[in-house]
C-alpha cells in the first residue's frame, strides 16, 4: 500500500526547497500545478486509461515536479531521470519513504541517453516542467513514445505567454514526427500536449551538446 496524500507529498516538497531542488513557490503551487498536467477536462480520458504495463516518462524530474505527484494519481510504471546525483538520492528517498518502489525507477542520466535505450518506442506518456527550451524537450521526448503516447509539458503563465507558432512550430514538430493535439489552462497554469503522427526517425535525439547548439526550432 503507497503512502501517496498530500500532505506526505507536500512534506517532500518542502525539503526540495531546503534542499535547493526547488523555489517555495514551485512547492506551494505544485500538487496543483502537477494535476493540470494529466487531469483535466482535455486529457481526463487518458490519464484515467493508464494501466500498470504502460510506462510513463518525467524528464529532469529534480524535486519531484511533476512526476512524484502523477506517479500517486496514476496506475503506470514511472521513470524519473535526471542528470543529478544528488537529486536522484532525494528522489529514491521519496518513493521508498511513499512506498512506491515497485511503480517507480530512477534514472541518473542525460534524457537523451534514455531515448537511444531500450525505452525507445515503449512509452506511453513523457511530461516535462521547466526540463529545456521546447526544440530541446521535444527531441528528448520524441524517441520515447510509442505509437498511442502522448507528450505533455507545462507553458508560460499568463503575461508571459508567446504565440504557440514560435514557441512550438509545426515544421520543427515534423522533423521529430509530433504534431500539437491540445492546449488547456486550469487556472493556474497552462498546458500543451503531442501526440506521434509518424514514427521519430532515427537521426534523434542528438548528442544533448549538438540538441543544444543547434536545436531544431
Amino acid at each position: 500500500m503507497t503512502l501517496c496524500n498530500n500532505k506526505n507529498l507536500q512534506k517532500f516538497l518542502d525539503d526540495a526547497v531546503f534542499q535547493g531542488f526547488l523555489t517555495n513557490k514551485a512547492a506551494k503551487s505544485g500538487i496543483n500545478h502537477s494535476t493540470g498536467f494529466l487531469f483535466s477536462q482535455e486529457n481526463s480520458f487518458f490519464a484515467n486509461n493508464l494501466e500498470s504495463k504502460d510506462v510513463a516518462v518525467d524528464l529532469g524530474t529534480g524535486g519531484g515536479l511533476p512526476g512524484l505527484v502523477l506517479c500517486c494519481l496514476t496506475d503506470c510504471f514511472w521513470i524519473f531521470v535526471d542528470r543529478s546525483k544528488r537529486k536522484c538520492s532525494f528522489l529514491s528517498t521519496a518513493i521508498t519513504e511513499l512506498n512506491l518502489q515497485n511503480r517507480v525507477e530512477v534514472l541518473e542520466c542525460s534524457a537523451e541517453e534514455l531515448g537511444n535505450s531500450s525505452y525507445r518506442g515503449k512509452v506511453k506518456l513523457v511530461t516535462a516542467r521547466g526540463f529545456a527550451a521546447p526544440a530541446i524537450t521535444a527531441e528528448c521526448a520524441a524517441p520515447l513514445l510509442n505509437g498511442e503516447g502522448l507528450f505533455v509539458v507545462s507553458e508560460p503563465p499568463y503575461g508571459m505567454a508567446v504565440e504557440s507558432e514560435n514557441r512550438w512550430p509545426q515544421a520543427g514538430l515534423s522533423l521529430l514526427g509530433l504534431k500539437q493535439k491540445d492546449y488547456w489552462h486550469t487556472g493556474v497554469a497552462g498546458y500543451r500536449s503531442f501526440f506521434p503522427e509518424k514514427r521519430c526517425p532515427d537521426d534523434y535525439p542528438r548528442r544533448f551538446k549538438r540538441i543544444s547548439e543547434k536545436p531544431l526550432f
